[in-house]
Parts: C-alpha cells; sequence; structure tokens
C-alpha cells in the first residue's frame, strides 16, 4: 500500500507545477485583456502575472479562523447576553403591540 502511494508523489509534484503555471498564465490573460485597455499601460510577461500572484497572496489572504476567533473573543458580547437581550425585545413588542 505505501509503495502504491509512494508512485504517485512525483505525480503529485508535477501537478502542483503544471496548475502552477496555468495560474500564472491565466493571470497574465485576464491582465493584459481587462487592465491594459482600460489604463492604456504595456502588457504584462508570464513572469510579473507570477509576481502579481504571489503579491496578491500575500497582501489579500487572510487567515479567516485566527480573525474569527479573535473577533469573538474581543469585540461581541457573549451569546446568553445576546439571546436575553432578543427575548426581551420579543417582549416588548408582544406589549406594545396589544396596547395598540
Amino acid at each position: 500500500m505505501k509503495s502504491k502511494h509512494k508512485k504517485l508523489i512525483p505525480l503529485f509534484i508535477l501537478l502542483g507545477i503544471g496548475v502552477a503555471f496555468l495560474v500564472g498564465w491565466a493571470v497574465q490573460l485576464l491582465w493584459n485583456a481587462t487592465i491594459t485597455p482600460i489604463f492604456s499601460s504595456t502588457p504584462i510577461t508570464y513572469w510579473q502575472g507570477i509576481m502579481l500572484l504571489l503579491l496578491f497572496k500575500i497582501l489579500f489572504n487572510s487567515n479567516y479562523n485566527v480573525h474569527k476567533e479573535h473577533h469573538k473573543k474581543i469585540h461581541h458580547a457573549h451569546p446568553e447576553f445576546i439571546h436575553r437581550h432578543l427575548k426581551g425585545n420579543k417582549e416588548e413588542e408582544d406589549v406594545s403591540s396589544e396596547t395598540c
């Protein structure tokens, strides 16, 4: 069983390299098709497309789970308070609808 997996490792490495080249080509193609005509700039090369992809990955990649947990701990009230608050508003709405 392990020898089967060892045979697949080079295939996955080649597949990963192929996907990286394909994504770089797609970035170059999309950039040249959209940004170049809009801003009258020069077309970018394949390697500039790869660098753009890397730059965007660094700038816009967020580890969502880490930020989500931090946001929950720091910025949000406890769920019990929210549930009590919502129940309190429902009771107030029921009372106000009866009086009208």
